[in-house]
């Protein structure tokens, strides 16, 4: 259980984190050929997207709503979930380097891997700090700096699970959250790799 002065916080954040998570479905289900028609691209990408996404914002949504649990240490849930979070984000920047590993890239390949795997990295920070936190919850489970950087946390998490959303959804082209977008030449390099008949 959070200490006195966090439970608000924490009943907001789960209320949000509910509502984010029905707002992902919504949005998908009008959509569904966005994120699950082009399975023939090697790895589904679209797809991994959409599960990084909602893991995401589930991640935040069950931390809060455990937080509020009387007597249950929170510290246990953010410890295994922050560390499978990292696990799941490299494997996302892993798939995302590979698929991207075909022919000359537009960018040297130290920037060409930045703008591949920049969301992955920065969500496997994320998910490292939560971890970390859970970890400090478990020895000290009333610790108010702990609960406090466990809050910032999940509002990150939940900030880079909204742009996540946002590139899957919209898939930009341009400006920075175009650069930024892993799924942006997949489309063009698969038309590469198509024999022309």
């Amino acid at each position: 259980m959070a200490p006195e002065g966090f439970a608000e916080f924490f009943l907001a954040s789960a209320g949000t984190g509910g509502a984010f998570v029905g707002l992902l479905f919504v949005a998908i289900s009008i959509g569904p050929h966005r994120t699950f028609g082009d399975l023939n691209l090697a790895g589904g990408p679209q797809q991994h997207l959409a599960e990084a996404s909602l893991l995401t914002l589930v991640n935040g949504f069950v931390i809060s709503s455990i937080a509020l649990i009387p007597e249950v240490n929170v510290g246990w849930f953010a410890l295994v979930l922050g560390v499978a979070g990292a696990i799941l984000a490299i494997r996302l920047a892993r798939l995302f380097a590979r698929l991207h590993r075909h022919g000359p890239a537009p960018y040297s390949p130290w920037r060409h891997f930045l703008r591949v795997g920049s969301q992955s990295m920065v969500a496997s920070m994320l998910f490292t700090t939560e971890a970390v936190l859970g970890l400090l919850l478990i020895l000290h489970p009333a610790d108010r700096d702990t609960f406090r950087w466990l809050g910032v946390t999940i509002i990150v998490l939940y900030t880079f699970a909204l742009f996540r959303a946002w590139t899957l959804l919209g898939n930009p082209q341009s400006g920075l959250s175009g650069w930024l977008n892993p799924l942006q030449d997949l489309m063009v390099q698969r038309d590469k790799d198509v024999p022309s008949r």
